[in-house]
């Protein structure tokens, strides 16, 4: 099985109107083929990772999407296409919270072909047998 990796620049949007730049690595498996693995690296030694389907990704860079704790919608700022992200969840102090994500809409279109060209929609396939015996064992 192969992967695909790949570093994109992300903005986090802080008080609604400031942008902080982030480095975030995109990661997809063959063996998980309907997700996209995105890790924001937050600090050198700090990095959360968030599972995104890979469709809901890709609808939502022409469209608004989700209705979760993932929303993803495409936007137009001054001739830059961007996709906003929206993360929504229960941090480890108990406490939920959303972080708004703007990522270049060309970036993340190039990895979602790469990943379509890797495994093309309707040909994923996943190994419940495999999936079973980790789940079972794990402990």
């Amino acid at each position: 099985m192969s992967s695909l990796c790949e570093t994109v620049f992300m903005n986090l949007e802080v008080d609604g109107t400031e942008r902080l730049p982030l480095v975030t690595q995109l990661l997809y498996e063959e063996q998980d083929p309907y997700a996209i693995r995105v890790c924001f690296e937050l600090q050198e030694d700090v990095a959360v990772t968030w599972t995104i389907e890979r469709d809901l990704l890709d609808r939502g860079l022409t469209q608004e999407v989700g209705d979760g704790d993932v929303r993803i919608a495409p936007r137009v700022d001054a001739d830059r296409r961007e996709a906003r992200i929206e993360l929504a969840g229960c941090g480890l102090d108990g406490v939920w919270g959303r972080a708004v994500f703007f990522a270049w809409e060309p970036a993340l279109r190039g990895f979602l072909d790469r990943t379509y060209e890797a495994v093309p929609p309707g040909a994923e396939e996943v190994d419940v047998d495999a999936f079973l015996t980790e789940v079972l064992t794990a402990g």
